[in-house]
């Protein structure tokens, strides 16, 4: 009986493992922020400045890239991890011409962006 216990415990355990493994995953800091919820009627060169602006003010804006296939949406690029993740703590939820920002760490690295 002792032998069966074993075996029951042994499952658990890998679950908890995997599950650790895709949450590091999933919250691995990059110097690239991705940004979603953006109001997709202002004009681009208004989006990007303002964008800038408001990022700038936690670190060093290397890139801000937008394309029109990506209504709603930017990459902004740090110089540094550790000034990506001010931003993203200090603005998660920001109200950003009427709606809340939606920000997360890229899943790209920022040289393929």
């Amino acid at each position: 009986m002792a032998q069966n216990n074993g075996k029951q415990a042994e499952p658990p355990a890998k679950k908890q493992r995997t599950e650790q493994t895709t949450n590091s995953l999933e919250t691995e800091p990059k110097n690239t922020l991705y940004v979603k919820n953006l109001n997709d009627q202002i004009k681009p060169q208004t989006l990007k400045e303002s964008l800038y602006m408001l990022f700038a003010t936690y670190g060093e804006v290397i890139k801000i890239s937008t394309t029109p296939k990506q209504r709603g949406q930017a990459f902004i690029t740090f110089k540094t991890v550790d000034e990506a993740n001010l931003a993203l703590l200090s603005l998660k939820e920001e109200p950003f011409f009427n709606k809340p920002l939606k920000l997360q760490f890229s899943k790209q690295n920022t040289s393929k962006i």
